[in-house]
C-alpha cells in the first residue's frame, strides 16, 4: 500500500472514514461550481474559424464575463498571454496589485524550484558522539555514551513512519541504550514558529500549523472519533500519531438522532505539550470522523514522539529530552532519512494548497540561499532576488509569507502571469512546475471544476480563495496549439462561488480560442 507523506493525505487514504479538516483558502476541490448564474455571459457562438478573427471574439466574450453583475463591486486584475511570445492576448487592469491569496504559492514554487533545484531533498539525521580513540559509536553491548542527537532540517514531509524507520536503523546497528538524553537540533531555522500575518486569526485549525526545522506530521494531530456501541456511550477517540506530547481531555457522546458534530480544539497544556480537547456528539452508526488540529510546540512534539518510538524498539534513553544545537564536530551519523525531492513536495503547494509546506519551503529557501538559519525574511529576500531576475521590482509587489494566507500579499495579474510563463519556459524546472499544478476536472483543488466543459483536462492552474477573494492562474492549452498563460485575480467579491464560475467559463473560452472544435464538441 502506498504510504502517504502528509497528515491530511494520510487521513484521506484511511478509506471509509470521513474527514473533517477546518480549512482556510482553497475550497475548489470540494465545492461544485454553479454556472447558471452566468448563463447570459456564456458563449453564444463558436469561435471564428479564421484565427485572425478570434482575438476580437475572445475579447468580446471575456469583457462580457468580467463586467457581469457578479463582479459589480469587485476589483479584478486579468491578463492572458501567448506563452511563447509573451504578447498579451487579453488584459483588464492587469497591473493592479490585489490580494492573490494562495496564488502566492506559484511564486514560492517557482522560486524554490529555480534556486534549490527540483532534485533538492531535506535530510534528517541521528548522530552520536564518536569515541576519541576512534572505533564504533555504539559499543558491542549496544550502548551509546553521551547524547543521541536528532538533527532536523525543516523537512515538511517527515512522518511518524519515518521516525520508526530511523529507530529501526538504530536497532539494526545494535543500539539498545543511550546513557545521555535525546537532543533535538532545530537550528536549521530560527526559533519563530508563527508565520507573518498568521496572527490575524487565533484558532487551532490545521491550516495554521506552526513552522519549525523540527516538524512532524505537518505539525498537526489527527483526531479519529468513532461512535460508541449505543446511544449515550462515550465515543472512541484516538490520536495519531500516538505521542506523549499530546494530552487528551473531554468526551464525545454517541447520539441516536438529531444534529451531531464533534468539536475538537488544541491548546497549550504547559511544558510544550498540546492539549486536545474534545466535546459534542457523534451519530450512532455513523462513519468515524477525522479532525485535524495544529500542535503547540513542534520541536518537543517531534522529540517526544521519537523518544516514544525508540522505546517501542527497545532503545532506552537515560536522561530527559532537550532542544539544543548539536556540536559541530565530534559526531558520527548513525541513521538518516531523506525526504522526497522538491519536485514531488511542491505538488502539496500547487495541487493541494498546503500552507504548512509552503512556509517550510520558504524558510528552507532562505536558509539555503541566504545562509542559515532559515527565516521568513531570508526566504522572502531570496524570492525577491528571483523575481528581480524576471524584471519584477522588489517595490512593485508585497509578499509577507509563502502560502498567501490572510490579507498580507499583493501581486498583479501581470506579475503572476510573468512568473508562470518564466517557470514553464525554463527547461530546468518546467516539467516539475507544470506537474505541480492542479488539472481541471481531475485532481487537487480543480478536481470538481470545469468538469464536462471544453476546459476539462486542458487547464493546469493554481486556485486561491479567501473571504471575498478568488483567484486562478495557470496555463490553458489545446492539442497541437501553443498554450496560453492566464491570471484571474478577484477581490471584494460578493460571492466567491460566482467568481469561480466566471473563471471556469473564462478558461473554457481560452481553450475554445485555441481550438474551436473543442467548444463545438461540448
Amino acid at each position: 500500500m502506498l504510504r502517504c507523506k502528509f497528515t491530511l493525505i494520510c487521513a484521506l487514504c484511511i478509506g471509509p472514514l470521513s474527514v473533517t479538516a477546518q480549512a482556510a483558502g482553497d475550497s475548489g476541490a470540494t465545492t461544485p461550481v454553479a454556472t447558471s448564474v452566468l448563463s447570459a455571459a456564456a458563449p453564444a457562438t463558436s469561435p471564428p474559424a479564421n484565427p485572425a478573427e478570434r482575438p476580437a471574439w475572445l475579447k468580446a466574450r471575456l469583457d462580457a464575463l468580467f463586467t457581469s453583475p457578479a463582479l459589480a463591486t469587485a476589483k479584478i486584475s486579468v491578463l492572458v498571454l501567448d506563452a511563447e511570445s509573451g504578447k498579451p492576448v487579453y488584459g483588464r487592469n492587469e497591473k493592479n496589485g490585489l490580494n492573490a491569496a494562495s496564488n502566492v504559492k506559484l511564486v514560492t514554487t517557482a522560486a524554490a524550484l529555480t534556486l534549490l533545484g527540483p532534485e533538492f531533498r531535506w535530510k534528517t539525521a541521528v548522530l552520536g558522539l564518536a569515541p576519541a580513540e576512534g572505533g564504533r559509536a555504539v559499543s558491542p553491548a549496544g550502548e551509546l555514551q553521551g547524547d543521541l542527537f536528532l538533527r532536523a532540517s525543516g523537512d515538511p514531509t517527515l512522518t511518524a513512519h519515518d521516525l520508526a524507520e530511523l529507530a529501526s536503523e538504530l536497532s539494526a546497528i545494535g543500539l539498545r541504550r543511550v546513557h545521555g538524553g535525546l537532543v533535538v537540533d532545530a537550528t536549521a531555522f530560527d526559533s519563530a514558529t508563527v508565520g507573518p500575518s498568521y496572527d490575524e486569526k487565533d484558532d487551532s485549525a490545521a491550516f495554521r500549523a506552526p513552522s519549525s526545522a523540527a516538524s512532524l506530521n505537518s505539525n498537526a494531530v489527527s483526531v479519529i472519533i468513532t461512535p460508541g456501541p449505543s446511544a449515550g456511550a462515550a465515543a472512541r477517540v484516538v490520536l495519531d500519531p500516538p505521542s506523549s506530547n499530546l494530552v487528551l481531555a473531554g468526551r464525545v457522546t454517541t447520539a441516536s438522532k438529531g444534529p451531531a458534530a464533534p468539536i475538537v480544539q488544541t491548546s497549550d497544556a504547559g511544558k510544550g505539550q498540546t492539549r486536545v480537547s474534545v466535546s459534542g456528539r457523534i451519530l450512532l452508526g455513523s462513519e468515524p470522523r477525522i479532525v485535524l488540529r495544529r500542535i503547540v510546540q513542534p520541536d518537543l512534539f517531534l522529540g517526544q514522539t521519537f523518544k516514544q518510538v525508540l522505546q517501542k524498539r527497545g532503545i532506552t534513553v537515560d536522561q530527559p529530552l532537550r532542544v539544543a544545537a548539536a556540536p559541530k564536530n565530534g559526531l558520527r551519523t548513525l541513521a538518516t532519512h531523506d525526504s522526497p525531492t522538491l519536485a514531488v513536495v511542491v505538488h502539496e503547494l500547487g495541487k493541494r494548497s498546503n500552507n504548512f509546506v509552503a512556509e517550510q519551503v520558504l524558510r528552507t529557501l532562505g536558509g539555503e540561499v541566504m545562509g542559515k538559519p532559515g527565516t521568513w525574511q531570508k526566504g522572502l529576500d531570496a524570492v525577491a532576488r528571483y523575481l528581480e531576475g524576471l524584471g519584477i521590482a522588489k517595490t512593485s509587489f508585497t509578499m509577507h509569507n509563502g502560502s498567501g494566507l490572510y490579507d498580507s500579499n499583493r501581486f498583479s495579474a501581470e506579475q503572476m502571469a510573468t512568473v508562470v510563463r518564466a517557470a514553464m519556459r525554463d527547461f530546468r524546472i518546467s516539467g516539475e512546475f507544470l506537474a505541480s499544478l492542479a488539472v481541471s476536472g481531475v485532481d487537487g483543488t480543480l478536481a470538481n471544476r470545469m468538469t464536462g466543459s471544453a476546459a476539462e483536462r486542458y487547464v493546469r492552474a493554481k486556485t486561491g480563495t479567501l473571504a471575498k477573494v478568488s483567484c486562478l492562474s495557470g496555463v490553458a492549452g489545446a492539442p497541437g496549439q501553443k498554450p496560453l498563460v492566464f491570471s484571474f485575480l478577484m477581490n471584494d467579491l460578493r460571492s466567491p462561488v460566482e467568481a469561480r464560475a466566471l473563471q471556469d467559463q473564462a478558461t473554457e473560452l481560452l481553450v475554445g480560442f485555441l481550438d474551436p472544435t473543442l467548444l463545438e464538441k461540448r
